[in-house]
């Protein structure tokens, strides 16, 4: 029997991440995140044994499901739009309706409707000789943010950690991935 040739594909560093608002026009791009990691959510199936006086007679294996995952994902510098929509809150401008003035975070105590965002990740293909010009691209569909907590340090630089939570539909893939030749252009 002959082995099958793989695909191996040398990937390295965040090139950029898209946040992309289901139902709207609205997509943010950004390439100041260097780390995303992810994480399985899944139900897990819970077998029925049969055991009388010490003995197994029967089992019954389940399996697991799998539910989405979670994605945590740094951006090193503060940017109020994501702010809003991984929790909600209210942006004010300046005059000129673009320059940032001040971030609200949502009230305390009120229900929350969060916005249904896809998550997307490119990472750069890298070969012994350097990077291909092409790139890999993660799409996790259906998530939602989460509250974003804030952290200052002395002598280091503001950074956020975003959760998304992406629960696809029944029947819907957990996330895709494609290669392609560009990244989207800012």
């Amino acid at each position: 029997m002959a082995a099958k040739k793989l695909n191996q594909l040398p990937l390295t560093n965040v090139e950029m991440v898209q946040i992309i608002v289901n139902g709207t026009n609205d997509m943010y791009q950004f390439k100041t995140s260097d780390e995303v990691s992810t994480e399985e959510i899944v139900s897990e199936g819970e077998e029925q044994t049969l055991k009388i006086k010490g003995v197994v007679y029967a089992n019954i294996p389940q399996e697991d499901t799998v539910l989405g995952y979670d994605l945590k994902f740094k951006d090193n510098v503060m940017c109020p739009e994501l702010l809003e929509v991984m929790q909600g809150g209210t942006i004010n401008y300046e005059e000129d309706g673009t320059t940032f003035k001040s971030y609200t975070a949502p009230p305390i105590g009120q229900s929350l409707t969060k916005k249904k965002i896809d998550t997307v990740i490119y990472s750069k293909e890298v070969k012994e000789d350097g990077p291909t010009g092409r790139y890999a691209k993660v799409t996790f569909p259906n998530g939602q943010g989460a509250s974003v907590p804030l952290n200052f340090k002395d002598g280091e630089y503001y950074s956020n950690e975003y959760t998304v939570k992406s629960r696809p539909a029944n029947g819907q893939s957990p996330y895709k991935i494609e290669v392609v030749d560009t990244l989207p252009q800012d």
